[in-house]
């Protein structure tokens, strides 16, 4: 009997210690669940406070959860909004593409970002910017999404301004290059009316004139005039001579007959001879083959480029050689002159709007959409290539890719 009252007294102690143990763990748990009633609440409290929309969704991609700025945007009670009842306010332009990325990524369980129209409370539709990501429960448990709306219209309506600005400065880039390609179509059409003038007028007057100073002359021997007076007549008959030959080498260079009936190479290897005699400084020429198929147009702006070039060098490079070579790549004609000149700073030269001469040479490749290399180095002289299309005309709407590596080519 007494063991039995011993085994009575150990079952009635294990179940009191049993009974208190479950009543400090519900006491836990109850804590537990308080404190996590409380964390939510202070996460709801600061979810609804928060600068930007946020919402929650269910696994079935409705809504089950918006917090105060969302009823506060739309206008709309939460009870219209829950669900599926927040498509509503989107934009019905949007509304198959915001379901087509938002469902699909809910069902994959992949976050998104998309960009929507909403229609706020004034009746005004806003940009929102939506981002969601899937939410798991502390085991592991898929229970949806959780995500956020900001409002991004000022930031839409600035990116349109930019938008509408550059798509304005390209139209008004084509248009300056589209009036810089006319101004240099007048320049050498008036180049080759003067030309013409000169040749047909001036040089006409001037060949005149010569001639009446040596009928003058002759008369002038045989009525025996003083000394004096036969010199001076000689001077003035060679300052005559002396202006004809100039008027016919300004007529030569502003429209050069020699391009048109000989061709690139040679009137390009006239030129240089010409520049060589005149100036003292070492220039030679060479090409490749087969230019004689290549437009007038792009052997106009080769010979435009290289006189501009060698008028360069001869004023400012102080080389004492100069190399130029014409060579033709396919579809394309390659132009090269390089000096052993003191060079030029490009870079500055562009900066500063000065150096005519290279803005001239930039401006005629772009406008029949070719491609310039300036290279300078001091003291080390200076490499100009250029390229331009062998057969198309010239075109204004033709986009360049000239690129100018710093290396230093005298400005004129």
């Amino acid at each position: 009997m007494t063991y039995i009252d011993g085994a009575l007294l150990i079952v009635v102690a294990t179940q009191g210690a049993t009974l208190v143990a479950l009543l400090i763990l519900r006491k836990r748990n109850a804590r537990a669940e308080r404190a996590l009633r409380e964390s939510e609440e202070r996460f709801r409290l600061i979810v609804d406070h928060a600068p930007v929309m946020m919402w929650t969704a269910r696994p079935d991609t409705t809504l089950d959860y918006l917090n105060h700025l969302c009823v506060e945007f739309t206008g709309l009670p939460i009870e219209k909004l829950r669900d599926e009842g927040w498509l509503d306010a989107v934009h019905p332009e949007d509304r198959d593409s915001c379901v087509g990325i938002y469902t699909p990524a809910i069902e994959a369980r992949t976050p998104f970002v998309f960009e929507y129209r909403v229609r706020r409370a004034d009746g005004a539709y806003r940009w929102l910017l939506a981002s969601g990501i899937p939410r798991y429960g502390p085991n592991g448990t898929y229970t949806g999404y959780v995500g956020c709306d900001i409002d991004i219209t000022e930031r839409r309506y600035a990116e349109d301004r930019i938008r509408e600005s550059r798509a304005a400065l390209e139209v008004s880039h084509r248009e300056i290059r589209q009036m810089a390609g006319r101004l240099i179509e007048a320049q050498d059409a008036e180049r080759a009316r003067i030309a013409r003038d000169l040749h047909d007028d001036v040089s006409q007057q001037l060949a005149g004139l010569s001639i009446a100073l040596s009928s003058l002359k002759r008369r002038m021997d045989e009525s025996h005039v003083g000394d004096i007076l036969q010199t001076d007549l000689r001077a003035l008959q060679q300052r005559t001579t002396t202006l004809a030959q100039d008027v016919r080498h300004l007529s030569h260079d502003l429209h050069p007959t020699v391009l048109k009936h000989a061709g690139l190479v040679a009137a390009l290897a006239s030129h240089c001879a010409e520049l060589e005699r005149s100036h003292g400084t070492v220039i030679t020429c060479s090409a490749g083959e087969d230019f004689a198929s290549i437009t007038s147009e792009a052997a106009l702006c080769l010979y435009r480029i290289a006189q501009e070039a060698l008028r360069n060098v001869i004023a400012h490079a102080r080389a004492s050689r100069t190399d130029v070579r014409l060579l033709r790549t396919g579809d394309s004609v390659e132009l090269t002159i390089t000096d052993d000149g003191q060079g030029f700073d490009v870079t500055r030269a562009l900066e500063r709007g000065k150096g005519l001469g290279l803005v001239s040479i930039t401006e005629r490749i772009r406008f029949v959409g070719g491609t310039v290399s300036i290279v300078a180095e001091a003291n080390k002289g200076t490499r100009l290539q250029v390229r331009v299309p062998a057969h198309l005309p010239l075109k204004t709407d033709v986009e360049s890719s000239a690129e100018v590596e710093p290396r230093e080519l005298s400005p004129s």
